[in-house]
């Protein structure tokens, strides 16, 4: 198998270090020339892709992962959108396509357990530019007859992606007065793993959670970090006080609440992460360098 991977950043580098571990060949594409030279330099054929102008793509016999996020602003991906026109326009298109999402299409569920047949109900432009790429990824794959899968990910960890600094620097998190609202996430590598698994999926136009299944609170999870870290306890605000002082993002986690039901990708998907364990999670990567970031 072949795998092309578009939008080769933190995750996408750790993606094509383990398809050249399995022995496939592999393409990572990134708009960034710093990048495309450190992935160079770790022996990870990379081209630069903007898709932000109309590429030239020729991948026929290749299976694509693709982790470009939308623009900034709007309500739709154009970037997808040039994409799957580049795809499409140069010979034959891929034999497979991989789209990784975010769970932020569900909106807030108020805690509640969030599966694939809920319906997707983004609070925010974020999670509506993401349901938007999902909605033309898979109208793609049904028009030209192509698998697709669509791995809606949760918040993402590992080697260098801990708030070490946030918790240095005196970070707060919500006061959860004894009612915590559940997180979710999922180590990189275990996304990496994911994504192998959605790639030699014999399925076709399915949507997948992903995501360990520990549902620990954001607070919870930075006081996990900060102890194992031997870093001090973050202070604790009502959530009011600290969505005034979040970024827009910070405040869609903040207000956002659901606890993702991967039961599909355990069973259908056949994919176990390593990482149920949030403590395990955390040790590995504090152990582990970023190589690539």
């Amino acid at each position: 198998m072949k795998v092309a991977i578009a939008g080769a950043g933190y995750t996408g580098a750790r993606l094509a270090k383990l398809c050249g571990q399995q022995g496939l060949d592999v393409l990572a594409m990134t708009r960034s020339p710093a990048q495309q030279a450190k992935l160079a330099a770790a022996g990870v054929s990379c081209e630069l892709l903007d898709l932000d102008a109309v590429p030239a793509l020729a991948l026929s016999g290749w299976s694509v992962v693709y982790m470009v996020p939308p623009p900034d602003s709007g309500v739709t991906d154009p970037r997808m959108a040039r994409f799957l026109v580049a795809l499409s326009a140069h010979g034959d298109p891929p034999d497979k396509l991989v789209y990784l999402s975010t769970s932020a299409v569900y909106g807030d569920c108020h805690g509640r357990s969030t599966d694939e047949s809920m319906p997707t109900r983004p609070a925010s432009d974020r999670g509506r530019r993401r349901l938007d790429a999902e909605q033309q990824v898979l109208s793609w794959g049904r028009t030209h007859d192509i698998p697709v899968c669509v791995l809606r990910v949760p918040g993402i960890y590992g080697p260098g992606r801990l708030p070490l600094a946030r918790l240095a620097a005196g970070a707060a998190v919500a006061r959860d007065n004894g009612n915590p609202r559940p997180g979710n996430r999922i180590h990189v590598d275990d996304l990496c793993g994911a994504c192998l698994a959605a790639l030699t999926y014999t399925g076709i136009h399915r949507v997948f959670n992903v995501g360990d299944g520990n549902h620990a609170s954001m607070g919870e999870y930075f006081r996990r970090v900060a102890a194992i870290a031997g870093l001090p306890a973050p202070d604790e605000q009502d959530m009011e006080t600290l969505l005034a002082r979040s970024s827009p993002m910070m405040r869609g986690f903040l207000q956002e609440s659901r606890r993702l039901d991967t039961t599909l990708m355990v069973e259908e998907l056949c994919f176990q992460p390593r990482y149920r364990d949030l403590d395990a999670g955390i040790h590995a990567s504090l152990d582990e360098p970023p190589e690539i970031s």
